[in-house]
């Protein structure tokens, strides 16, 4: 609906002067339909039989999840996102899933094979004979 090579800088993000307004608050087309943040809650899955809070979507937009940013728009004082935004933010996370190892186990571990709960006891074990032996 409007073209966005208008855009001037965001003079009031100082950390940021030449970056446009477009790249640093994700936002949606006009032409799709909007929803407050309220009704996104609304039409999101309940998780652990607990809906979604207002504040985490909002969090979302601002901040992200992993990366990956919730799109919205600014209508007067409201903030709305569309359900195309909500589930291209959702893919995102899908996306970033595949890519980024799980978070138990960190990368200079990845070549190696877990220790086991017995290989565990016996250093201890190992470990409690050495400080004996050393009377400490």
């Amino acid at each position: 609906m409007t073209d966005n090579a208008h855009i001037s800088a965001a003079p009031w993000l100082p950390h940021a002067p030449h970056v446009a307004e477009e790249s640093l608050l994700h936002r949606t087309d006009l032409d799709q339909d909007l929803i407050s943040l309220a009704e996104a809650a609304r039409r999101l899955p309940r998780i652990d039989g607990r809906k979604i809070a207002i504040p985490t979507i909002w969090r979302w937009c601002r901040r992200g999840l992993r990366g990956a940013r919730l799109e919205y728009m600014r209508v007067g004082r409201r903030v709305c996102t569309t359900q195309a935004a909500l589930r291209r933010f959702f893919n995102q996370l899908a996306e970033l899933d595949e890519r980024v190892p799980p978070p138990g186990r960190p990368s200079f571990l990845a070549g190696r094979k877990p220790v086991t709960s017995k290989q565990r006891l016996r250093a201890l074990a190992e470990a409690d004979e050495i400080l004996e032996r050393a009377r400490l």
